[in-house]
């Protein structure tokens, strides 16, 4: 899906215009921690997003340590790294990140 942003979140601003949602307070948030309390998957979708839908933002964090070394994003169908919101949160581990 190489036009994942039709997913993307929208909110209402001023006079109703239509506004991405760039702040994580105003999305649904998850996150999966590895054994040293570092957060490796990071996922984002507009609230009320069911976990296995085709709407996420999903991010891949490596670490040394508790220091983050550096975040990665899933290939999508084009086979291209992607920060749309166009993955399954319940499929974040089967996903090519690069």
């Amino acid at each position: 899906m190489s036009s994942g942003s039709i997913n993307r979140p929208f909110k209402f601003g001023s006079k109703d215009r239509r506004e991405f949602i760039v702040q994580d307070s105003e999305v649904a948030l998850r996150v999966e921690y590895d054994a040293s309390s570092n957060p490796l998957y990071v996922g984002r979708a507009k609230v009320g997003t069911v976990e296995g839908d085709l709407k996420w933002q999903i991010s891949f964090n490596t670490f040394v340590g508790t220091d983050l070394t550096e975040t990665t994003w899933p290939q999508n169908a084009d086979g291209n790294a992607s920060a749309d919101y166009e993955f399954s949160w319940t499929a974040r581990a089967g996903y090519t990140f690069s």
